[in-house]
């Protein structure tokens, strides 16, 4: 006759089985909540906001302390304003740490731009974003600064769309003009990943640590998540958005990423030098299968924003080969290779920087 098992090891079994059903219990609930959350994203997103104005007021010091990091600031840092040199602004995306224009601010530098970096609270509404860069750029008109160009990535072009589109600011004489607008790796339509944004903010938060700046209460002064809401496709904001027309004196020029890419050119002379020696049907599998291709590196896109999403209508359309950072920076200092969205910007901004040059 067999023995009962020890009490230790029934306790063991025991706790493995709760341990997995508390498991299937909490992937049931986020699966369950992905499906629900649609349907009642307006209510969550009054709760977050909610939330982040109540921690707010409760928390007055450290929320003053966190805005003070917010807003226009020079490269490199203590530049003084020099208004014969051509303004650039840079703003940043989503849950960005501050690395994104390691490469390109230094450059336009080195070029002959005045630049400015735009610091924001990326978590909170788009909407409330705007008004941030609104007033920012009223302070930067009141500096002498009478136009710019914006060069956003990822999320910072939606906010610098809807800066420029807003009924109420079309006609503001009190920022400055708006020449040019390049956005790269902007989710124009949106992005379906944006429902996992709970891991960049830990990336963006916890790449403070080494500044210094890391605290507990900041996930929340950047914001309660309402950014994520508003980049999901469909959105109420990006469905407004999206139905503004454009702003009638800004040039948009959009920069996608593109994991892969195939040369169709090279393919179908490839195919033409050896048509005799295929076998019968080939050709035509081979430009199916091509095109299969070319339809899921689309879809692709960047990793993080297919080529769709990034598709504006009446905005020049530009592709590089990249992933949705290292088309627009290194991962370390010491890299040496030039991200590929660097010389087109340079490209797309050349009258500007022929003017840069000019200057002794």
């Amino acid at each position: 006759m067999d023995k009962p098992p020890p009490a230790a090891q029934r306790r063991r079994r025991r706790r493995r089985k709760i341990l997995l059903r508390l498991l299937i219990l909490w992937i049931i609930t986020i699966v369950a909540w992905q499906l629900l959350r649609p349907h009642f994203s307006e209510q969550e997103r009054q709760i977050r906001s909610q939330l982040r104005h109540t921690i707010e007021q409760r928390f007055p010091q450290q929320a003053a302390e966190a805005n003070a990091h917010y807003g226009l600031k020079p490269f490199p840092a203590g530049r003084p304003l020099n208004l014969s040199r051509p303004q650039v602004v840079l703003i940043h995306g989503l849950d960005d740490p501050g690395k994104i224009w390691m490469n390109l601010a230094p450059t336009l530098a080195k070029t002959g731009f005045s630049i400015w970096l735009m610091n924001y609270p990326d978590d909170q509404p788009i909407s409330d974003s705007a008004e941030l860069f609104h007033q920012q750029l009223q302070w930067l008109q009141q500096q002498g600064v009478s136009s710019i160009t914006i060069i956003a990535h990822s999320m910072g072009g939606l906010v610098s769309r809807d800066l420029l589109s807003r009924p109420e600011w079309l006609t503001d004489k009190n920022i400055p003009q708006v020449s040019q607008l390049i956005l790269v790796g902007t989710p124009n339509q949106g992005s379906e990943l944006a429902r996992l944004r709970f891991f960049a903010e830990l990336r963006d938060q916890f790449a403070e640590i080494p500044n210094g700046e890391f605290g507990w209460l900041n996930a929340i002064f950047d914001g309660a998540g309402e950014a994520g809401l508003d980049l999901t496709p469909g959105s109420p904001f990006l469905t407004q958005l999206n139905s503004r027309p454009a702003p009638p004196d800004t040039r948009i020029m959009v920069i996608a990423g593109q994991l892969g890419q195939i040369d169709k050119q090279r393919l179908q002379t490839a195919i033409a030098n050896h048509r005799e020696t295929l076998p019968e049907g080939t050709e035509v599998a081979l430009l199916q299968l091509f095109e299969q291709i070319e339809a899921a590196l689309a879809i692709l896109g960047d990793g993080l924003v297919s080529l769709n999403s990034a598709r504006l209508p009446g905005a020049e359309f530009h592709t590089v080969s990249g992933t949705h950072l290292s088309i627009i920076r290194n991962i370390s200092t010491e890299s040496q290779r030039v991200p590929p969205a660097i010389p087109l910007i340079l490209q797309l901004l050349t009258p500007t920087v022929e003017e840069a040059i000019k200057e002794p």
